[in-house]
């Protein structure tokens, strides 16, 4: 079934956590699933909270953002303020992360992120650490290597690509 998949592109997981102390969401939320396809032998490119939380919509990527007069701008902008204050409350961070818009970005320019090939496996057993990435940044484990990890991102360059990319929306 797999032979045909070239590479899975994901948001998720990390090496820390925002629903548990080790574990993030999306991979929490169905770890066995997660377990079975890092597990399948296709190549899984994996963004997460560690990148993530390296592009921060902050006021002076928003106020970038709101010079652009279009829909789908003020859209952005509109979704960005509301992460922002959302991660203010609840996490007490400047900005907000935008999580799964960094699969895109990479698939559209993956020369931005500096990705770290790895061992990553699912934590499915314990109570206190389910749903935890395990991600062998170091090959302590030595064994196969099954992803790439994403593990920094030319932020400046970033919040450039997305910027040309809602100007270029009033040019449709």
């Amino acid at each position: 079934m797999y032979k045909n998949i070239e590479s899975i592109t994901i948001m998720g997981g990390g090496t820390f956590g925002n629903w548990t102390p080790t574990a993030e969401f999306n991979i929490w939320v169905d770890a066995e699933a997660a377990k079975r396809v890092f597990e399948s032998g296709v190549m899984i490119n994996v963004f997460g909270l560690d990148v993530t939380h390296q592009v921060l919509a902050t006021d002076e990527i928003i106020s970038r953002f709101k010079g652009i007069d279009n829909e789908i701008a003020r859209f952005v902008v509109e979704l960005l303020e509301f992460f922002k204050s959302t991660y203010k409350t609840h996490f007490n961070m400047d900005g907000g992360p935008i999580h799964d818009a960094c699969t895109i970005l990479y698939l559209l320019q993956p020369e931005l992120f500096t990705m770290q090939y790895t061992r990553i496996d699912i934590e499915c057993q314990s109570d206190l650490t389910y749903g935890t990435m395990s991600v062998d940044l170091n090959d302590i484990t030595q064994k196969e290597k099954n992803a790439n990890f994403a593990i920094a991102v030319d932020v400046n360059d970033l919040w450039d690509l997305v910027e040309n990319i809602l100007q270029s929306y009033n040019k449709l």
